[in-house]
């Protein structure tokens, strides 16, 4: 090999160090894998409710998921959590908000909301959040921001508009679709709290405590709505999967990820929770991916990419250390 050569594989090792994805990139990354398994626990869960107390669902869901969590804290030294110095009343509102998100969005898919319909109006979490954010603070949000919750809107009109009808009635199907968008306001507070948490707790442990938190809030009405039966084999892994999968490791995920991320990019990379749950429908065979649900997917994947730079850059990374890779090959 020539000294030319040489020198320029050590370019390209620069230009590779370069382009690694920065915190912002990989945290948007991770949040998006997170919403992607939120996605398809909308089918899931609208599976186990059918056949079992929706209270009791929660209740079973969050306490394992939180226990998993806290426990995980506690085993590690840099996470466990010092109790002292976590404002008290921001965690409770935190688990308040969690807690009605849950709970409305649960009922919603339990009186017939599609698990495509029930993810899509989630999604509005990316106009309520910057919402929120203005009323508590006072800061508008920027021009990228109104834009892609625009494009977000618009993929929701189209995804809804090719949900299958449900089997439910109408009244309880109306009841439904209104719950779903009670249980988007209250997903875009628990987003704007968790962000003004900021770092008094590790990311696993303030999973553990929103999570173990929202089954205290649960735990007087379970006598009241349907006890704690014996699940089923089916429920009971649709509460692991949920726990563990959609509950533990997403709500982790998701407090480490919005200690890099603004608040507004954030909610718009949640918004794409209606894709996934889409196509987990389509695999499921719940509902056919037409014309109308791909063009609403491609407009929410189009609002993230417009919202701001950690998309995009993250993109371009990873396109970077590709050709970097294919000039060290041809070298």
């Amino acid at each position: 090999m020539r000294l030319n050569q040489i020198l320029d594989l050590n370019l390209d090792y620069r230009r590779m160090a370069v382009a690694r994805p920065s915190r912002a990139q990989g945290a948007a990354a991770a949040l998006l894998l997170v919403v992607a398994l939120w996605g398809a626990s909308f089918v899931v869960v609208r599976a186990a409710v059918s056949a079992y107390p929706v209270v009791g669902f929660l209740f079973l869901r969050m306490l394992l998921g939180g226990l998993a969590l806290m426990a995980l804290a506690y085993i590690r030294p840099s996470s466990r959590p010092r109790w002292a110095g976590v404002p008290r009343r921001s965690l409770i509102a935190v688990g308040a908000a969690l807690t009605v998100g849950y709970v409305t969005q649960t009922l919603g898919l339990a009186l017939g909301a599609p698990a495509g319909v029930a993810a899509t109006l989630t999604s509005l979490v990316v106009v309520l959040a910057p919402a929120w954010e203005w009323a508590m603070t006072g800061r508008s949000p920027d021009q990228r921001v109104v834009v892609s919750s625009l494009l977000a809107v618009g993929g929701t009109i189209l995804i809804c508009h090719a949900a299958p009808a449900s089997g439910a009635g109408a009244g309880d199907a109306i009841l439904g679709i209104a719950l779903e968008v009670v249980s988007a306001a209250a997903f875009a507070l628990q987003v704007v709290l968790v962000g003004q948490l900021g770092e008094t707790l590790s990311a696993t442990a303030l999973g553990g405590a929103q999570l173990l938190l929202v089954a205290l809030m649960l735990l007087p009405a379970l006598q009241l709505a349907g006890g704690l039966p014996v699940p089923s084999a089916g429920v009971a892994a649709a509460v692991v999967f949920s726990a563990l999968g959609a509950s533990a490791f997403g709500f982790a995920v998701q407090a480490a990820a919005q200690k890099h991320l603004t608040t507004e990019a954030a909610a718009v990379i949640m918004a794409t929770e209606p894709a996934f749950a889409l196509l987990a429908a389509a695999l499921s065979g719940e509902q056919q991916l037409g014309l109308a649900a791909a063009g609403g997917l491609a407009l929410l994947l189009l609002g993230v990419t417009a919202q701001g730079d950690a998309p995009r850059a993250l993109l371009q990374a990873i396109a970077t250390r590709i050709g970097s890779r294919t000039r060290w090959r041809q070298a």
